[in-house]
């Protein structure tokens, strides 16, 4: 699986698909490997740098699952990693079942 662009890769985006149980990648692109930092808590670790806290980052897994930083201090979000959690709205982290995709947007 890949994203695929007319004219190649487009610049600033990375993406990642991984298994939620281990952080195992599935396949990336701009990503040299995740960290299954706690339950349902994840570290994204980029193959180049971003701009530090010049980046977004996205994601969906499976239901009513939702991705965020688990902090909104800058921190969450270096130049070389990425921060997040997976969580259920109002239910806090879990959800830890299959695969999930992470985007990642900004200047690289």
């Amino acid at each position: 699986m890949a994203l695929n662009f007319p004219a190649g890769e487009l610049g600033g985006i990375k993406y990642v698909l991984f298994n939620m149980g281990n952080g195992s990648l599935h396949s990336s692109t701009g990503v040299t490997s995740m960290t299954r930092n706690t339950t349902a808590t994840y570290t994204i670790n980029f193959s180049s740098n971003m701009t530090a806290q010049g980046y977004a980052v996205t994601g969906m897994g499976q239901y009513e699952w939702s991705f965020g930083s688990t902090t909104h201090a800058a921190s969450s979000f270096l130049a070389s990693s990425c921060r997040f959690r997976h969580g259920r709205y109002g239910m806090g982290v879990g959800g830890e079942v299959g695969y999930a995709c992470g985007m990642i947007y900004g200047d690289a």
